[in-house]
């Protein structure tokens, strides 16, 4: 497997830290490998031949815990997976990972390359340590650390890491998974806070949580469906936001560059903000939850197949109550519990109904 760990690291970490959301994403976006496709044959080769095989060594615990367990992972390189089951066990499978040109070497820094696993009261703790050199004065070296991990199903479980995809399935308790350069994926679980990235897709599924869901990316899209949550927030710099099949009370989803799709129904007095600077924006609505339209569109057009009854209209007919194409639409249809603001600089706005 090829490690993607230094050249993501340093650009992620240089330009999450200083740069705009924006330039970040162009900077991640021109520098980076696009992991969709294959990586050309000859860097597979170049990395080989510089690099050495790669060996691997395995390393696996267990720890008794109780209703109230947590897990905290910390890592650096390489892929983590939690999964929520039954029965009162964290149990926990490292895999290192490490490359390099001389066996010897390799074999050293695999020893070097340690996994701390620690329980404080129910409370586990993992953490990936990398050594800081090599023997031969080499300052870096090609390793990961990938983790398996099953959990209580009512654990809480917070991830963090700097280049993976970190995967939470099944788990009950809180669930914070972040990581820089990675995808972060989330299903199965009612209580998630966070699920975050930078260079990335973000995707949850049949998840919920009881305040504020946060789904975000700097260079990649947001995809959720099956949500039940008061308050969600998704956002993406350059990507798209999709959401569908969601139960929410006020939801906040923006991108710069990237189309926002929303195909879910409205609930009462809840509030619908979208936001895309150089994207479109869809909102297939179901169900008859009357709303609040105030919408509008700086060089795009504003559309809406829903009889609203117009208060104001931009460059139409006053008068007309289906199918206008403005730059802007502000009106109400049915009751008007519910609000849906919509902004857009260069795309256009689209409001229909299944």
């Amino acid at each position: 497997m090829p490690n993607r760990f230094f050249p993501r690291l340093i650009v992620a970490l240089a330009f999450a830290a200083s740069a705009s959301p924006a330039t970040a994403a162009v900077a991640l976006r021109g520098l980076l490998f696009d992991d969709g496709g294959p990586r050309p044959s000859w860097f597979e080769r170049y990395q080989d031949s510089r690099q050495g095989p790669e060996t691997i060594d395995k390393t696996s615990q267990t720890f008794k815990v109780d209703a109230s367990a947590a897990l905290d992972l910390t890592g650096i390189a390489g892929d983590v997976r939690v999964t929520g089951g039954s029965g009162n066990e964290i149990r926990i499978e490292a895999t290192k990972r490490v490359r390099h040109r001389s066996a010897d070497e390799a074999k050293r820094l695999l020893s070097e390359l340690r996994v701390e696993m620690n329980n404080f009261n129910g409370r586990v703790e993992v953490r990936s340590v990398y050594p800081r050199r090599s023997s031969s004065g080499d300052r870096g070296f090609s390793g990961r650390i990938d983790y398996v991990i099953a959990v209580p199903t009512g654990a809480s479980v917070a991830v963090k890491s700097i280049s993976g995809d970190v995967i939470v399935s099944g788990v009950r308790g809180e669930v914070r998974a972040e990581t820089i350069s990675g995808d972060v994926g989330v299903d199965s679980a009612p209580n998630l806070a966070l699920a975050k990235t930078v260079s990335g897709d973000v995707t949850a599924r049949d998840a919920g949580g009881a305040t504020t869901m946060v789904l975000s990316t700097v260079s990649g899209s947001v995809i959720a469906s099956g949500l039940k949550v008061r308050t969600l927030e998704a956002g993406s710099v350059s990507g798209n936001v999709r959401l569908s099949g969601t139960q929410v009370e006020r939801v906040e989803a923006k991108s710069v560059s990237g189309n926002i799709d929303f195909d879910a129904p409205l609930l009462k007095a809840g509030r619908y903000a979208f936001t895309s600077h150089s994207g479109n924006v869809r909102i297939i609505l179901s169900g008859n939850t009357g709303f609040e339209l105030d919408a509008d569109t700086f060089s795009g057009s504003v559309r809406s197949d829903v009889p609203v009854t117009l208060r104001t209209v931009g460059r139409s007919d006053p008068d007309r109550r289906r199918g206008s194409s403005n730059r802007a639409i502000r009106g109400a249809y049915g009751d008007a519990s519910a609000l849906v603001s919509v902004r857009s600089h260069s795309g256009s706005v689209v409001i229909t109904k299944k």
